[in-house]
């Protein structure tokens, strides 16, 4: 099968165009102008289409050979209403212009990636999320996630075009859950966590808590103002590989939208002292107020329907990840 990827330079796109060769299928990448990725995807041996899916033409270029499109590429930016444009003609416009071209060329499967930003799982309204939870997104990151949900809807409905979604937990290579500037990393280490405590806490509650800081490399065991720790669902990106391959050959993933997460959720009374302890990194345990942190993704249906088994706990990928030249 000839499988074209977008976003094939990032997490994800590196990881699943790996397994699909090691499957035999032939792999084929979309990139913007200026990648520094490409290189490296190049030098693998597949071929990139170089071009930005705002363009029409750009789009039916990168689907006129292929059977199926795993569709990964998008902006994410985040903080300012300055960025709206830029992600509605990159995530929406783009994916349109994908969905259409895909369409009139009658491909076998569109894997869309979308976001738990879609819920937001954030903000959830019960737990565990399942795929029927309410979609009512905070960010305009999430809302075009949810509008191109929407946008490849409309061409299965209209043109048969054979959808499946993902819904994807935060994902992350091993290697990010133990820095500070990994996906992951980002919520555990407390220099990284000031920003988010200060808009849902305060600014003194930041303030209180920078001054604890002993280096960059502080951890934070986050509690609510009771005393209960903090909660997340990731996904490790090769149990997200897992799920993506499975949408790509399992029939009865047509039509449907899966959460792709890690086995469990973890809390943080467990994870910070095991990260501590493998690193040697200090943490401070803190109670917080506002809202807490609970994040817990249900993955019934995707093991149902697919076959989904997650193996990789937010233990093991720390323990990878130390093992990475790039922790």
């Amino acid at each position: 099968m000839n499988v074209l990827v977008t976003g094939i330079t990032g997490r994800v796109g590196r990881n699943v165009s790996r397994a699909l060769i090691l499957r035999g299928h032939k792999v084929k990448g979309l990139v913007l102008s200026g990648d520094p990725g490409v290189s490296a995807v190049t030098a693998a041996g597949i071929e990139c289409t170089i071009g930005n899916l705002r363009e029409p033409d750009i789009a039916a270029a990168a689907v006129s050979d292929i059977d199926a499109v795993i569709h990964l590429g998008a902006m994410m930016l985040y903080g300012s209403s300055l960025h709206n444009a830029t992600l509605f003609e990159d995530n929406l416009r783009g994916t349109f212009n994908l969905a259409h071209a895909a369409a009139m060329r009658k491909v076998r499967r569109f894997i869309f990636a979308s976001s738990d930003e879609a819920y937001p799982s954030m903000y959830s309204r019960y737990l565990p999320i399942d795929e029927n939870h309410p979609t009512q997104p905070y960010s305009f990151y999430g809302l075009t996630k949810l509008a191109g949900e929407e946008v490849l809807r409309y061409y299965h409905r209209a043109n048969a075009l054979p959808i499946s979604i993902a819904r994807f937990a935060l994902v992350m290579e091993p290697w990010e859950a133990t820095h500070i500037n990994g996906t992951l990393g980002g919520f555990l280490f407390l220099k990284s966590m000031l920003p988010m405590i200060e808009a849902r806490a305060g600014v003194e509650a930041a303030s209180a808590l920078r001054a604890q800081l002993k280096d960059d490399n502080t951890l934070l065991l986050a509690r609510d103002s009771d005393g209960v720790p903090y909660m997340f669902h990731c996904a490790d990106v090769r149990d997200i590989v897992q799920g993506l391959l499975l949408m790509l050959d399992v029939p009865s993933a047509v039509g449907e939208a899966f959460n792709l997460s890690g086995p469990a959720p973890f809390v943080y009374d467990q994870v910070i002292p095991y990260l501590a302890q493998k690193s040697g990194y200090p943490f401070i345990d803190a109670r917080i107020a506002g809202p807490s942190i609970r994040i817990h993704h249900s993955t019934a249906k995707a093991r149902q329907l697919l076959g989904y088994d997650p193996q990789f706990n937010i233990f093991q990928s720390i323990t990878d990840g130390f093992s990475d030249s790039r922790a």
